[in-house]
């Protein structure tokens, strides 16, 4: 199979279905060892993605199946390019090739749009947040995590340069006020959400009335409310924890 007939079988389809982290939430990720390229997994048949996940079992990886409709494909692609993916595996049910995302679909281009209309993508925090929390949560002994330092400081730098949007929504007994919505844990700890990016608060926001405003990283502790014991950045996606020491930690 050449990397053209992928192209075509790809866009041809109905339906794919694609590995995804049970503990990101996200696209599972890898890099690949020849090109280096930031990867997903693709898959034409149902049965060979699971077989796929059971070999992962092996490595403490735990992966899930999600089964993307046509229609949904350009909202697929917008979520690849958002976690700053820049090809995939293909795997036909007979065959596996790699293929990079800009010959299946046009990247976005941002740019044409004026700055203040821009969405916020934080694509190279949300990889190195991936990364990071694959990893992290892959259950195994400390010693055997992989690289687990160098993912660290990686994913530390991208948050001290970032920016975030943390979701506000009216106070309905004094319209003056703003309420900061929160999230409780199992353990009845509150978490107050922030995110990195545009599709992550959407994930949130979903059927709410929200305002939102963009706080770069060393502010984060200045907006967080009293009652909160951590922040959680991205909750329905890498779901990372800081609570406000680690924030000023981080910031030096």
């Amino acid at each position: 199979m050449s990397v053209v007939d992928a192209v075509k079988e790809i866009q041809a389809r109905e339906n794919v279905y694609v590995a995804y982290s049970q503990v990101t939430k996200l696209p599972y990720v890898t890099c690949a060892e020849e090109t280096y390229n930031d990867q997903v997994w693709f898959f034409a048949e149902e049965e060979t993605l699971k077989e796929f996940g059971k070999k992962k079992i092996e490595e403490k990886i735990l992966l899930m199946g999600m089964k993307y409709e046509k229609k949904d494909f350009p909202r697929l692609y917008g979520l690849l390019y958002a976690v700053g993916v820049n090809s995939l595996v293909w795997n036909n049910g007979t065959e596996e090739i790699e293929v990079d995302l800009d010959k299946i679909v046009r990247r976005p281009d941002l740019s044409k749009l004026e700055p203040e209309k821009r969405p916020l993508i934080n694509a190279t925090l949300q990889l190195s947040g991936i990364y990071f929390m694959q990893e992290l949560r892959r259950p195994v002994a400390k010693e055997e995590r992989k690289n687990i330092r160098e993912l660290e400081e990686e994913l530390i730098a991208n948050l001290k340069k970032s920016e975030f949007l943390v979701a506000m929504e009216q106070n309905t007994e004094d319209p003056a006020k703003v309420n900061i919505p929160y999230l409780k844990n199992k353990e009845g700890k509150i978490l107050q959400p922030v995110f990195s990016d545009v599709l992550e608060y959407e994930k949130f926001a979903k059927g709410k009335k929200l305002r939102i405003a963009k706080i770069p990283f060393a502010k984060l502790a200045d907006v967080m409310i009293p009652q909160a014991e951590f922040l959680v950045i991205n909750p329905l996606g890498f779901n990372l924890l800081l609570n406000k020491e680690q924030l000023k930690k981080i910031m030096g």
